[in-house]
């Protein structure tokens, strides 16, 4: 069954005793009110045990007007659930639910009526201009939208890259004058190591000369004497001068 301006496309049913059914574009309205021309296309087929009780219901030339009203009504009324600005956004929703509505009027078992729908396409949907014009200006806004957020993330990556760099050069800064910091420690600890080293060495060497003296009466005066024999002793005497 074909909904369409023309029946270019249309298939062929040879191996049917159905001719294909073909009727204009249906006449609908959105959820938000506008009017709307819908093209929509599927496939039906009869259940066996359904032809006998159609036949007798219908008659043999009867059931095609029978079936376009059962579409159209299924049609219209998925039409009126969804606001005209899904049928370009999510159009998977609004086929969904067509076909819903297809098949709960094309299965009718109480009144002789059993047939099952597939091949369910909703090609075009065609609005009033206004509404076109305004479908494209959002279009473009959604598009300009999408630059402006794309060229954000862009500065923001770039900001965080920066942070990141400079923030590293921080780091190899700090741990850089670290190195150094314990390098001057080291090399001072070392330098009052071996100062304390020193004076400990001559705190001993004093305190063993001063022992050889403890029992002398005049210590520091044997000191100084002994100091003075070793001073006469490591001079040269060539270096003595006497003048007469």
């Amino acid at each position: 069954m074909y909904f369409a301006v023309s029946t270019q496309g249309v298939q062929a049913t040879s191996q049917s005793a159905f001719p294909p059914i073909v009727k204009p574009p249906i006449r609908a309205r959105s959820a938000d009110g506008l009017e709307m021309y819908v093209t929509v296309s599927f496939q039906w087929k009869l259940e066996p045990q359904a032809l006998n009780p159609l036949y007798y219901l219908l008659g043999e030339e009867g059931y095609d007007d029978a079936f376009v009203r059962f579409a159209r009504s299924a049609i219209i009324s998925t039409c009126s659930h969804f606001p005209a600005d899904m049928y370009f956004t999510n159009r998977t929703i609004i086929i969904a639910a067509m076909l819903e509505d297809l098949e709960r009027n094309f299965q009718l078992p109480d009144k002789g009526l059993q047939a099952n729908i597939k091949g369910l396409q909703l090609q075009e949907v065609d609005l009033p201009d206004e509404f076109d014009v305004e479908i494209g200006q959002t279009q473009a806004q959604l598009q300009e939208l999408e630059v402006a957020f794309a060229e954000r993330v862009e500065k923001e990556v770039a900001m965080q890259t920066e942070l990141l760099v400079s923030t590293q050069q921080v780091l190899g800064n700090l741990e850089t004058q670290r190195g150094e910091s314990e390098g001057v420690l080291e090399l001072n600890q070392a330098e009052v190591d071996q100062l304390l080293l020193f004076q400990e060495r001559q705190a001993l060497a004093n305190n063993a000369i001063l022992q050889q003296f403890e029992n002398d009466t005049q210590p520091f005066d044997r000191l100084f004497e002994l100091m003075e024999v070793r001073l006469l002793g490591d001079h040269s005497s060539d270096n003595l001068m006497f003048s007469f």
